[in-house]
């Protein structure tokens, strides 16, 4: 079922953040919104996530329908080892599962410890494991590859495109390459209509 934002706007004190949006995004395709910060790409993500009501317009395509996210922020319990974070979302995964998956973006020997004493990098990796392993079938990703290097970044990616499973993809980015990597879909940003075109 294709994911259909009509005539979306926002404004924060009375100032529009963004007016007017109206993007289709047909089932099982990967999408990315391409803007300068500020320009409410996060805004965007959260009203679909129902999060935050938008000021006019619509959302189709969402009801009954479950969706995994990585946010800005990496929203991960500390005092919980990276399998702890995840099965938070996904109880169901073995324990022989959740080593091999964690094993593909994290070293060995992080697996036992807590988040806490993780690097910035690592709880990314985290998070975006968590993500991809809940059973949500719409992924709304907010600058998912953000504070990597670019081993870790070109790892993460390729774990995106191997573990996606034809599940629909939004995701923001600043670097045209993590669209490409990925064979996304680009809207850029009009800063006249203060709204999103496909590129």
């Amino acid at each position: 079922m294709p994911l259909h934002i009509r005539h979306l706007s926002k404004s924060y004190h009375r100032i529009p953040v963004f007016q007017n949006v109206s993007l289709t995004l047909e089932d099982g395709g990967v999408y990315c919104l391409m803007a300068p910060s500020g320009c409410g790409k996060t805004t965007l993500l959260r009203i679909l996530m129902g999060l935050e009501a938008p000021d006019a317009g619509s959302v189709e395509g969402l009801k009954n329908r479950q969706i995994s996210a990585v946010f800005q922020e990496d929203r991960l319990c500390p005092h919980l080892n990276a399998a702890g974070n995840i099965r938070l979302v996904n109880p169901a995964c073995s324990d022989a599962e959740l080593t091999q998956e964690l094993l593909t973006l994290l070293p060995a020997d992080s697996l036992t410890r807590p988040v806490s004493s993780f690097s910035g990098g690592m709880r990314r990796r985290v998070s975006l494991l968590r993500a991809m392993l809940a059973k949500g079938e719409i992924l709304l990703f907010d600058e998912p590859f953000n504070g990597l290097d670019e081993q870790n970044r070109q790892d993460a990616i390729n774990y995106v495109r191997k573990k996606r499973n034809n599940r629909t993809l939004l995701f923001t980015t600043h670097h045209m390459e993590e669209a490409r990597a990925l064979k996304a879909s680009c809207f850029g940003w009009d800063k006249n209509a203060l709204s999103w075109h496909s590129l």
